[in-house]
């Protein structure tokens, strides 16, 4: 013989009626079932030469991993929670600044938020005392400003009627 393809072995006789236990034979240049041909993938298995899944190729970190042997960084633990009142009281301050009455309500809500942060160790003890630091500088400013503007007058009708303007004749 001067064929290249190998003799198909015989195939075992089958019962009349039954087509689906009928053997079907390879194509030509085909292997049998079961076999591989050379070159060819196998499925399940990696090709020649590549990394198999799961399994950590050379030179490069496992995901997951610490790198270098350092340990895992922490998760995130939540501190203690914020004092409601601290944020109002500097809230209340800064805008003192601008209406003067809101910064009493953050000089005493700075106080009760003081006392409360003390007793339950909540966070918020800076902006407690930035209420009410900025509260008393607010509220020390318009009180300046209050009796500058008195004296002012004091001194402007105090030298009016001194000079007899505001007589009425």
């Amino acid at each position: 013989m001067s064929d290249s393809t190998p003799p198909v072995p015989p195939t075992p006789p089958v019962p009349p009626g039954d087509p689906a236990a009928m053997p079907v034979p390879p194509a030509p240049g085909q292997p049998p079932y079961g076999q591989q041909a050379p070159g060819q993938q196998v499925p399940g298995q990696p090709m020649p030469g590549q990394p198999v899944y799961g399994q950590p190729v050379a030179g490069q970190p496992v995901y997951g991993q610490p790198v270098y042997g350092q340990p895992y960084p922490p998760a995130y633990v939540a501190g203690p929670r914020t004092n409601t009142l601290a944020l109002v009281s500097m809230i209340l301050s800064l805008v003192g600044l601008v209406s003067g009455i809101t910064a009493v309500g953050g000089i005493i809500c700075g106080h009760i938020a003081l006392s409360q942060i003390k007793r339950t160790a909540e966070a918020g003890r800076g902006m407690a005392l930035a209420g009410v630091i900025v509260g008393y500088v607010v509220v020390g400013l318009w009180v300046l400003f209050i009796v500058a503007y008195i004296v002012i007058l004091a001194v402007v009708f105090g030298i009016a009627a001194s000079t007899g303007s505001f007589s009425g004749s």
